[in-house]
């Protein structure tokens, strides 16, 4: 499972060597908590968990350095280009931007690779409340970026009307 908890903290803080870092620690803290594991089948989303709170406990304890606005606009003298990953950078702050309600279960499918019913017994949730979260998320998503919402549609009202759709 290592290389799945590497990839998640590598998304989360964007830095392979930050990454490796998070998941000693997560893997550090589930060995010594290991007894706390009732069902070997939620390990994967139990070690997922580890390691999205060893991210938060990074940046509990550091502590950011303030830099004057007008030194670094006086250091820059020329614009700088566009990023090649500016969509993907949107596209992050959109995601991080979503209430938690609907992010946590997002990148715990997108990123995490989680089954509905294993993000269901995750968060406590029914199969349902999931499926309904992750449609409003990216629904919310859709919005944030420009595009329009999906209708709020049951699927059998959805099938009905491709049906009579020329």
């Amino acid at each position: 499972m290592r290389p799945d908890l590497v990839r998640f903290a590598h998304w989360l803080a964007r830095d392979r060597a930050i990454a490796e870092d998070i998941v000693q620690e997560a893997l550090l803290r589930a060995w010594r908590s290991r007894e706390a594991l009732k069902d070997p089948s939620a390990a994967r989303a139990w070690l997922l968990t580890i390691v999205r709170r060893e991210h938060a406990r990074l940046y509990e304890r550091k502590r950011l350095e303030l830099v004057s606005l007008d030194e670094v606009m006086e250091t820059q003298a020329s614009p700088q280009p566009a990023e090649p990953e500016g969509n993907l950078f949107a596209l992050r702050h959109a995601i991080m931007s979503l209430p938690i309600e609907y992010r946590e279960p997002l990148l715990l499918q997108v990123v995490g690779g989680l089954s509905t019913e294993e993000i269901a017994r995750e968060l406590a949730l029914s199969g349902t409340a999931v499926l309904t979260r992750l449609f409003r998320a990216r629904n919310k998503l859709r919005v944030i970026c420009g595009l329009t919402a999906a209708p709020d549609v049951a699927p059998d009202a959805a099938v009905a009307g491709r049906e009579s759709t020329p």
